[in-house]
């Protein structure tokens, strides 16, 4: 497994700045989601690779942290199941079943050892260009965070996830007993905000009710499929909340 040791941190941005410039998305973003848990004595490198890539504007890193390891002695005070859940989703669609920590999947399609700079660097430039983006807008008004999503085609889901930027745990039991580990981006809550079919989609939430268990900024994504079967990410955007 390949850890970030020999690669220093400001040699890996410049890098990933250079290979983020021609994704596909128009926007820019591209998002990486990282399964990890507490108790993987395997996933701190992973996370600690995922706060440096939160410095590059390109990118939507989250930590979707899984429950899966609990029963080797520590409980993941910041996993869902419904991660779990994403990440078997994301396997059976792929048809190969391979479910793992620390795992990155890449706009949706792509997968690597979270860890490995190299791997999330190459699926980043191999981003799907057979899928148009589709036009997205997130703004704060007020008190409410408005979405709009234009027209398009094909269908997908739309996505918003309510993030903590920054989680500092004191781990006390199994694999990484005594650790602190600092976790970024690390998804609190999720919410669907309807299936879209090409036709416009527009809707408001209240701040207060993004602001749950920490959370201090909102992730609104469009991926193709559903809940059962995530697909490609067609557009995404991150914005704070405080």
């Amino acid at each position: 497994m390949y850890v970030l040791r020999n690669l220093s941190a400001l040699a890996f941005l410049a890098a990933m700045t250079v290979s983020t410039s021609s994704l596909a998305l128009a926007g820019g973003k591209s998002v990486i989601e990282l399964f990890t848990s507490q108790g993987c004595s395997s996933c701190p490198p992973a996370d600690k690779l995922l706060g440096q890539l939160t410095k590059e504007p390109n990118l939507i890193p989250l930590t979707l942290a899984v429950d899966y390891w609990d029963y080797l002695g520590w409980k993941d005070t910041l996993a869902l199941h419904n991660h779990t859940k994403r990440q078997q989703h994301y396997a059976k669609v792929r048809g190969d079943m391979n479910v793992y920590t620390p795992q990155a999947v890449v706009n949706g399609v792509k997968y690597t050892v979270g860890s490995d700079a190299q791997q999330i660097n190459a699926a980043l430039r191999n981003h799907p260009s057979n899928e148009p983006e589709i036009p997205l807008s997130v703004k704060r008004d007020g008190e409410n965070i408005s979405v709009d999503v234009g027209a398009g085609q094909g269908k997908a889901t739309v996505w918003m996830l309510s993030v903590a930027s920054r989680v500092e745990v004191k781990i006390a039991k199994g694999e990484n007993k005594g650790a602190t580990v600092t976790y970024f981006n690390v998804v609190r809550s999720w919410r669907n905000l309807g299936a879209y079919a090409g036709t416009p989609i527009r809707t408001s939430i209240p701040v207060v009710e993004l602001t749950k268990n920490g959370a201090d900024a909102v992730v609104v994504f469009v991926q193709n499929g559903g809940e059962n079967s995530p697909g490609v990410i067609r557009n995404a955007d991150i914005l704070p909340l405080r």
